[in-house]
């Protein structure tokens, strides 16, 4: 054969090959495919939901969306109602002082997340709403009561406007409970917490003065509950009277904050105090 025609001849043959390589003996094995599948999920994991411990645990709260009700002028109370239950009702069952944190399940710890710090220390739990969001924090614990008297004595840091803080009574799992609160500008409001929703029930002005409003005050909120009944009190004096029937059973107490207006607003409470009804 010619040598012209003998490399014109090699060229076609090389062609043909290089058309036809070997292609890829890799197959797509169920093994390979969740290997695939498990590295996708890993690139776009979410972070897990908690696992709800034996613990009590504050839950944090989008703001609230309930409609905000008329403020109206709280009625006067005559004096023999306003009469300080401290007065009428004599020593404490039991006083929490906070010496540790135990029955809160604070004992030797400080829960955080990202809107709400609570911790025990120097006889008090102290409790920080980090953003002037409208976000609730709240811990409970102490002891059990179903009809009785709850008091709390707070104390307020840098404190303004619509500020929040309070007192949470029968909350039969940690989580939902009423809330008597009160703001740094001198509104108290009772509603509860059902698991979802927070069910405003009550929100009026303090015509009375009674609330001590402004930065770096001490206030005592305090509930009684008689079965449906429940009687508001702050520094002894009564201000309201609300009926409702969504919590019957005994509960735990506890206290509750939200800062509308003062970013790191913080709350002290020094006791808890429980009574027996007469």
């Amino acid at each position: 054969m010619p040598r012209i025609m003998r490399l014109l001849f090699g060229l076609i043959l090389l062609t043909a090959l290089a058309c036809n390589l070997p292609v890829s003996t890799l197959r797509a094995t169920p093994d390979l495919i969740g290997t695939h599948v498990a590295q996708t999920l890993t690139q776009y994991a979410l972070q897990p939901t908690p696992v709800p411990s034996a613990t009590p645990q504050p839950t944090q709260i989008l703001p609230l969306l309930t409609a905000t009700p008329t403020m109206e002028p709280s009625p006067t109370p005559s004096a023999e109602s306003s009469g300080d239950p401290r007065l009428q009702l004599g020593d404490p069952i039991y006083t929490e002082t906070l010496d540790n944190g135990r029955s809160f399940g604070l004992e030797g710890k400080v829960y955080e997340d990202e809107n709400t710090l609570i911790r025990v220390q120097n006889g008090a739990m102290i409790l920080t709403s980090k953003y002037a969001t409208g976000y609730h924090g709240w811990r409970t614990g102490g002891r059990k009561l179903q009809d009785g008297y709850v008091e709390g004595l707070f104390r307020t840091g840098n404190c303004a406007g619509q500020d929040t803080y309070g007192l949470i009574v029968r909350s039969p799992d940690f989580i939902r409970g009423y809330w008597f609160t009160i703001t740094c500008d001198g509104h108290y409001g009772f509603g509860y917490w059902d698991g979802e929703k927070y069910i405003n029930l009550l929100e009026r002005r303090d015509d009375q003065q009674v609330i001590k409003t402004g930065p770096d005050q001490t206030n005592r909120l305090g509930v009684w509950l008689e079965g449906n009944t429940f009687r508001l009190y702050v520094n002894g004096v009564r201000l309201d009277e609300i009926n409702d029937s969504q919590f019957t059973a005994e509960g735990y107490s506890g206290a509750v904050i939200a800062a509308h207006n003062t970013p790191g607003f913080t709350v002290y409470l020094d006791e808890l105090s429980y009574w027996n009804l007469p």
